[in-house]
């Protein structure tokens, strides 16, 4: 609370958004052709200003009476005594700058039943980040990028339909010779509902289409920084270039070394897109959509892992396009409406979607078990111990494999984990960082799903949404008191179903409690590993409509089914400290005009 009331921050903003388009038939050339442009310019600024006096805090060592009754809590600075609080200010000041340019020729044209169209495009543009002195030099270059596309239609009587796409992109992110990405796509579909022969079935099946796409798409954003191809030289004296075997390095020789080695090599991400889908209407009121799709991504970013430390590359990172993935799965949509009396219609829809992904390439350090090699996992997967349970006793300890985990000594009520076997088949009676493996479900769900109605009787009309996901995980972490501060309260959910001496519960929900960090109860295991799946009511609305006039009420986030209580599983993993997603209530009013 003192932080939120210390001070106050003042912030001014302003935006200038200047468009120019540029629109030219030339009929007098050929029927159907044109040429149009477009020119934008956006350049922001902001100026913040603040003003705020710094707080004491206070931690609570428990809590007594006075001699009257009334409540006193024992307390004791954090910083050891208090003292006077600073009065600080300052100000800001950010913006930036942005410039976009295309122009294309495009055609449209139809002969009989033959329509055809075409569009040539180019495009560049350019953005300038306004930085504040002079440590950001490559954050202060303009970024610019510029492309080439096009495009090339044909259908025959909307029956055979084809497409053809093409991109020549250039990104500054990659040296000369690696710089542009030619991604060609193509598509084509089958309105098998058009032909004569499917005339007798149009009561049933009304619309059926067929439809099938393949194509690249490029990605340069890698990296997470700009010109990621670019070595970086470090000329402090240490650490130098460091030598070694079997992660050995205790040889060491001061002087300036790579912190990173440059690779002109480096170039886009490619993904090679597959597409089959389906479209349906049946009885001119229902409508489902079938869509299934797969995709190889090549060429993707990553660190090598393969190098051996002999190279006297230790603490020098060299990357590259070096992995590759696998994703595959299918959407499917409805949507349904239908008058069913004078006074009733119905309108139904929903979703799902499942996607699964699979790491088929990555440059790996050799020797690794296989259980902790990435080739064959699943993306965005938790890598953790698989947990068997609290230790019983100290027989119990000393019965099982020795945990290396953290500086600790382990006692009764600590998470007891599973040794696993190495590529051999052989166990080394230790808990090390070898001993984790996949576990659960990866914390990206791989079904997504929603459906509701909507209903309209008369002057009254209600609806409602769900929303859900499956197949997803969420791991536990660093709340208190299982996390990396100290002396903080236990919270009740904890205080009700832990280890102590009074509940001696090999499978109690928590482990024993410690006023220290305990490395061994934090590590990412099966024991704080949960199902994030649910099923939310996201919203509900019900309205009158009387005349031009509509009153209407609505609630989202209504409720949320789950296995997982302790908070909304939407909003993932970690310690629950996240601003939670809000349940909102409105009401509103609808006034139409008629315009005779």
């Amino acid at each position: 609370m003192a932080v939120a009331t210390s001070g106050y921050k003042d912030m001014f903003e302003s935006t200038v958004v200047a468009i120019l388009n540029y629109n030219q038939k030339l009929d007098f050339i050929t029927k159907g052709l044109g040429f149009k442009a477009l020119f934008s310019f956006k350049n922001w600024n902001r100026t913040t200003n603040f003003r705020f006096q710094g707080a004491n805090r206070y931690i609570l060592e428990g809590v007594t009476t006075d001699e009257e009754g009334n409540t006193v809590y024992i307390q004791t600075p954090e910083s050891g005594t208090p003292s006077k609080p600073n009065l600080n200010a300052g100000s800001g000041v950010s913006g930036d700058r942005s410039y976009y340019f295309q122009s294309y020729i495009d055609y449209n044209r139809s002969f009989g039943n033959h329509n055809v169209s075409g569009m040539l495009l180019y495009n560049m543009s350019e953005y300038n980040n306004n930085v504040i002195g002079n440590n950001n030099l490559i954050g202060s270059l303009p970024k610019r990028k510029l492309g080439f596309a096009g495009r090339i239609t044909y259908d025959y009587a909307n029956k055979y339909l084809f497409e053809v796409n093409a991109g020549y992109n250039g990104s500054e992110n990659f040296a000369k010779g690696h710089r542009f990405g030619f991604f060609p796509s193509v598509s084509a579909g089958w309105n098998v509902s058009e032909e004569k022969f499917w005339n007798p079935l149009k009561s049933i099946v009304s619309n059926f289409k067929i439809r099938a796409s393949y194509g690249l798409v490029g990605n340069d954003q890698i990296g997470g920084e700009r010109f990621i191809y670019m070595g970086i030289v470090s000329l402090r004296n240490t650490p130098g270039y460091i030598t070694g075997y079997d992660g050995d390095r205790s040889s060491e020789y001061k002087g300036p070394t790579y912190s990173r080695l440059q690779n002109n090599n480096i170039t886009w991400e490619i993904g090679r897109k597959y597409n089959l889908g389906v479209d349906l209407q049946l009885f001119n009121s229902l409508n489902l959509t079938i869509d299934a799709f797969k995709e190889i991504r090549s060429d993707i970013f990553q660190q090598k892992q393969s190098i051996p430390n002999s190279f006297g590359t230790a603490d020098t990172k060299i990357f590259g396009n070096y992995a590759k993935v696998k994703n595959w799965g299918f959407d499917a949509s409805m949507d349904y409406g239908k008058q069913i009396t004078k006074d009733f219609s119905l309108q139904f829809r929903g979703s799902f979607t499942f996607a699964r992904n699979q790491v088929l390439e990555y440059d790996e350090a050799p020797g690794l078990r296989p259980a902790l090699r990435q080739v064959g996992r699943r993306l965005n997967t938790y890598m953790g111990y698989v947990a068997d349970g609290l230790y019983i006793d100290e027989a119990d300890i000393a019965n099982n494999p020795t945990s290396t985990l953290g500086n600790i000594t382990i006692a009764p009520g600590d998470i007891k984990y599973v040794d696993q076997p190495d590529a051999d088949g052989n166990y080394d009676g230790k808990i090390t960082s070898d001993d984790r493996i996949e576990i659960g479900h990866p914390h990206v769900p791989e079904i997504v799903y929603g459906f509701g109605p909507s209903m309209k009787y008369k002057n009254i009309d209600f609806s409602f949404f769900f929303q859900g996901q499956a197949n997803v995980s969420l791991m536990m972490s660093g709340f208190h008191p299982f996390g990396t501060q100290e002396r903080r309260n236990v919270l009740q959910w904890i205080a009700d179903d832990y280890w102590s001496k009074d509940n001696q519960n090999n499978r109690a929900r928590y482990p024993r409690l410690t006023h220290y960090y305990n490395n061994n109860n934090q590590q990412g295991s099966t024991h704080w590993l949960r199902n994030a799946s649910f099923l939310k009511l996201k919203n509900l609305e019900i309205g009158y409509t009387y005349k031009g006039m509509r009153i209407y009420t609505s609630i989202t986030n209504l409720f949320t089914l789950s296995s997982f209580k302790l908070w909304d599983p939407e909003l993932g993993g970690g310690s629950g400290m996240k601003y939670p997603l809000q349940r909102t209530f409105n009401m509103g009013l609808q006034i139409r005009f008629n315009d005779k």
